[in-house]
């Protein structure tokens, strides 16, 4: 055997010599092609065969059987798997299985390649475990058996050992592989008998054990010339140092993850990650939010007059995520508006849509309740309610498939699913690609193996069929145009392209997290075990991944490497960049641009003309006479709450409706919903007993109020998360009937000796104040108000802490004193009734009076002199410039 060492910066492949004779073994096909397209066509002589190792085992060790592969393999699996096991495992579907199934076949497959028989030293806990495996893998061989197949994981088999492909070969040379397995040793040295063999090292020659065919130490060159270590904190701080390079050079850039780089999402048309695959194009983009969608679905099935009705219920969140990714937008038509109508429909709190809701104008009524209506916005709001039921109506038409031939043709349907419209130029044959998957899921049900999607996915097919078309979708590689205005800069994999000679390159993201990579945890053996097994340790994959990073650092005329350090995220640099740096005795370039640099650049990207900026820097805000329209000021309880705590957020919120959105629902109790089941349900009960309580009848049966609970919980079906349906009704449902029967005889108590003359629930109401310069109305709708031969009374109902300053707001509103009325609040929780009307310190009708003229007469809107009111309240991010000027 012969062995060659070439030196970093040096062309590893003028070492190859085309002469016809020779093949030419490289570690992947990254290089093989690059030094297939360098060769020399002769048209004399047929050139030497330039091949990749897992190639050249499979011309070596033909197999005899099928060889299946992606999909087909785990599909297998998953039948393999005996009832017993999926019960004590709780697998009830494929999609349980595949990280099994993957694991499964890679931790057989490389017992075979170290050539080991029996595991040694197993410990108690690991004996189950494999006896289970065992079982499934005797399962998995019957079936492979039965069919005439072989998983491509498993296809190297040295009894198929045949040299019939390379009979016209003489030399075998393995080129930039500085590792073997056990079995890949045998192979050489079955070769070694009837071939010449060569190996093509870009390494030291006392780094590569040449009996054991490994590397086996990493030695740094004398010289690293033209290399800077740039220290950067975080991805942002990063990116403008990078672009500040780009502008200036053309580069190659690298990252040990460029799968997980934020780039490529952040700036698309800029950078584009590893391969060009059909996961990163827009086609796929829309079919994954598409699928989110799909898969957020909830079927409940509903009762009404013995007809069972089933209903679909689509998660608002998962449409708004979908819609503001601008490819799902685009394709429906949607703009910035219309995703706005669907944000008001989630800061209501509705965690479901459903095809009722809209067709029923329930949906738009919502819409129509914040806005003005006019004809204009009457016509978006239609539009918008269109666009809706289309994303709706595509989605439950892709739920009706019931097999792969109809996801097919559905799919591959340009009417129904207009996939030539999410089509780039930028890409070559994604839309060819597209139809391959297509082809490849519908490929499934012909084979031999296959019985019924039912038996991997169960009853509802079409969500677990669409995410196989998305799997099968996601890696085929596909081709860029060769347009240069179009091409964004591409990150390769530092691990790939090792031996190649760059001009230029540019390595990011690099940390202690990433160099050397976090060492994933074995499938079922400790360290200790696979090194007493003479397995590939992790120390000989931390040397192997030092080697290919500095192999493809060194073979650069100039680089940077960007190397990531942030003490308060936890955050450390990269072993591998220190021991380097302290090698050279070097220190770390200082970026062009620092922290500061960045806020500066984001503040002079966002500034904009307004004179809103000015303002809001301010700690106060001017009047201006139009605050007000026809110089009206209307004043609920709240807002007059708001006014005298902080004039500043009242602006903000009442005069200039600066809506707080939420976009994100939290998917537990909601105090607000809870808040409106009470209310709702308490006006109700008090309409229905009326007539009762002045007969003085305040009984309340449990059963009549658990059946209005139950109607009251349907009526907002939408906004409660079905995953707290059983707490609702099995803790919330008996501690509320417990409270309202305890309410209704306190009530009897206080006012059963008297004669009622009047008993109501939600009553409205509007007075005027002032009628000045600005003219004040107040208005108000108290939850329970009654009148008596003696005394009247205004009643709040809560489920959280009450203000009694409320109830004198509408002692004012209705009577005109705060004394002029008994107050009560209900605490729904703890059914507790508690009196409030000879408090200390309550509101007065002069004192509200001054208050208000106050703040008529203030030429500004003053923000609170609170910090602890600043830091519960929403506007936080408006108003934090004042914070900052205070320090």
């Amino acid at each position: 055997m012969k062995f060659t060492y070439v030196e970093f910066g040096k062309d590893i492949l003028k070492h190859l010599n085309d002469d016809g004779k020779s093949v030419f073994v490289f570690s992947d096909n990254t290089l093989k092609n690059f030094a297939e397209d360098k060769a020399v066509n002769n048209f004399f002589r047929r050139n030497s065969l330039y091949t990749t190792m897992s190639s050249m085992l499979e011309y070596l060790l033909p197999e005899k059987r099928l060889v299946i592969r992606e999909e087909k393999r785990t599909l297998l699996f998953y039948r393999a798997i005996p009832g017993d096991l999926k019960k004590k495992y709780k697998i009830n579907s494929y999609y349980d299985i595949i990280d099994l199934g993957e694991n499964f076949l890679k931790f057989y497959r490389e017992l075979k390649e170290y050539f080991v028989k029996d595991l040694k030293n197993i410990q108690k806990w690991q004996e189950e475990y494999l006896q289970d495996l065992e079982i499934i893998k005797n399962n998995y061989m019957e079936l492979l058996d039965r069919y005439k197949y072989i998983p491509q994981d498993w296809a190297n088999d040295l009894n198929n050992y045949s040299l019939d492909f390379f009979r016209n070969y003489e030399n075998f040379v393995f080129v930039d592989i500085p590792f073997f397995t056990p079995l890949e040793k045998n192979i050489i040295k079955k070769l070694s008998e009837n071939f010449e063999i060569e190996f093509i090292l870009q390494m030291k020659e006392d780094d590569f054990c040449q009996k054991d065919l490994k590397i086996k130490k990493f030695t740094f060159p004398e010289k690293a010339e033209g290399i800077e270590v740039i220290e950067v904190s975080d991805e942002m701080h990063q990116l403008i140092n990078l672009m500040d390079i780009m502008k200036q050079n053309k580069i190659e850039l690298f990252s040990q993850n460029p799968e997980n780089s934020v780039y490529p999402i952040f700036a698309p048309r800029i950078f584009t990650g590893g391969k060009n695959i059909l996961k990163n194009t827009n086609l796929y983009r829309f079919m994954e939010l598409q699928y989110e969608i799909l898969s957020g679905i909830t079927e409940k099935v509903h009762i009404n007059e013995n007809k069972k009705n089933k209903i679909l219920y689509f998660s608002s969140q998962r449409i708004l995520k979908a819609l503001e990714n601008c490819v799902f937008s685009d394709y429906y038509s949607f703009n910035q508006e219309e995703k706005e109508f669907l944000n008001k429909i989630i800061e209501n709190e509705y965690q479901y849509i459903t095809k009722d809701f809209i067709d029923k104008g329930e949906l738009s009524q919502i819409l129509w309740d914040r806005k003005k209506i006019t004809e204009d916005t009457e016509d978006k709001i239609s539009k918008f309610t269109d666009k809706l039921s289309k994303i709706i109506e595509d989605i439950c038409q892709i739920r009706k498939v019931s097999g792969a031939g109809e996801l097919i043709a559905l799919m591959g349907d340009n009417e129904f699913f207009k996939f030539t419209q999410l089509d780039e130029d930028i890409y070559i044959d994604s839309v060819e690609k597209y139809f391959e998957a297509l082809s490849e899921v519908k490929s499934l049900e012909m084979l031999e193996m296959h019985t019924s999607w039912e038996d991997y996915f169960g009853e509802n097919l079409a969500e677990p069929l669409y995410k196989l078309l998305l799997k099968y979708m996601q890696l085929k590689e596909i081709k860029t145009s060769s347009r240069n205005d179009l091409i964004p800069t591409k990150i390769k994999s530092s691990k790939e392209e090792g031996s190649f000679l760059k001009e230029t390159g540019v390595y990011i993201d690099i940390s202690g997290k990433t160099l050397p990579g976090n060492s994933t945890r074995d499938f079922l053996l400790t360290e200790s075990q696979r090194e007493e097994n003479k397995l590939l340790s992790s120390e000989e994959k931390r040397l192997h991944e030092k080697y290919r990073f500095f192999q493809n650092l060194f073979n650069c005329k100039k680089a940077w490497v960007f190397s990531m350090k942030n003490e308060e995220n936890d955050l450390d640099s990269s072993p591998f960049i220190e021991e380097f740096m302290l090698n050279y005795k070097l220190q770390t370039t200082r970026p062009k641009y620092d922290q500061n640099d960045l806020l500066s650049m984001a503040r002079t990207f966002f500034k904009g003309s307004s004179s809103a900026k000015k303002e809001l820097t301010m700690n106060s805000l001017p009047k201006d006479d139009g605050d007000f329209p026809e110089n009206t000021m209307r004043l609920g309880s709240y807002d007059y709450s708001l006014l005298t705590i902080c004039p500043y957020k009242f602006y903000l919120q009442k005069v200039a409706s600066l809506e707080y959105q939420t976009r994100d629902l939290e998917s537990k109790l909601s105090p607000r919903i809870i808040g409106i089941i009470i209310h709702e349900l308490m006006e109700e009960i008090a309409n229905e007993k009326k007539a009762d309580v002045k007969n003085g009848n305040f009984s309340l049966d449990r059963i009549d109020i658990e059946e209005l609970l139950r109607n009251a919980l349907y009526k907002r079906r939408l906004q409660i998360p079905f995953h707290l349906d059983n707490y609702y009704k099995e803790i919330m449902f008996p501690v509320f009937v417990d409270g309202i029967r305890k309410f209704y005889k306190e009530l009897e108590k206080a006012i059963s000796d008297q004669n009622i003359i009047s008993f109501s629930g939600e009553k409205s109401k509007k007075k005027e104040l002032i009628d000045e310069n600005l003219k004040v109305i107040l208005s108000g709708r108290i939850d329970l108000i009654i009148e008596t031969s003696g005394d009247n009374y205004v009643l709040d109902y809560k489920t959280g802490q009450g203000d009694p300053k409320q109830l004198d707001f509408y002692s004012i509103l209705y009577y005109g004193e705060e004394n002029k009325a008994k107050k009560y609040i209900f605490n729904a929780w703890e059914g507790k009734l508690e009196e409030f009307s000879n408090r200390k310190n309550p509101l007065t009708y002069s004192h509200m009076k001054n208050q208000i003229r106050e703040f008529i007469s203030d030429p500004i809107y003053k923000r609170t002199e609170k910090h602890s009111t600043c830091s519960r309240c929403e506007y936080q991010q408006v108003c934090r410039m004042r914070w900052e000027d205070e320090k």
